[in-house]
């Protein structure tokens, strides 16, 4: 696995799942670790990312970045050395055909080994919000762990 210098979760919004995504890496990456940051697909106008995302990063003591608007991905925040992680193969064959290519670009669950997307609960009660939240702690920790591994193995390598 290649090192990467950022990390951008992509939704289609970056109202609800990527700010999430984000706001727990963030907290629970190392230091050393790419900086990770949100966009959606289709921001037409930025606005504020949904209250219950941010109740929730709060209540489980998860920043959220400085922002509280929703921010649309833009050529320039996708480098050679960037780690693309899409929310649902919808996402991810949109944005490679919007940039004409397939380089480190996966969903969530693809880099992780899991194969189902994750869906957005927008409207749904307060618990399927908890469940959405939930399962993106359990894959990005998986994103920060696959990463670390790759990490020392390479360290390893060097040696």
């Amino acid at each position: 696995m290649k090192r990467y210098d950022q990390i951008v979760f992509v939704c289609t919004s970056n109202t609800l799942l990527s700010p999430i995504a984000e706001g727990i890496y963030r907290k629970n990456s190392l230091d050393w670790m790419p900086k990770g940051i949100s966009r959606g697909l289709i921001v037409l106008f930025e606005e504020p990312i949904n209250p219950k995302v941010n109740v929730l990063l709060m209540q489980n003591g998860f920043p959220i970045s400085g922002r509280r608007q929703s921010r649309q991905l833009k050529k320039g925040d996708i480098t050679e050395d960037t780690l693309v992680l899409t929310m649902t193969l919808s996402e991810k064959v949109r944005l490679i055909e919007e940039y004409a290519t397939e380089k480190n670009i996966y969903t969530l669950g693809e880099f992780v080994g899991e194969d189902t997307d994750i869906l957005d609960p927008g409207g749904a009660e307060e618990e399927k919000y908890k469940e959405c939240f939930d399962e993106l702690f359990f894959r990005v920790n998986k994103v920060i762990q696959k990463i670390e591994e790759q990490y020392w193995a390479d360290e390893e390598e060097e040696k």
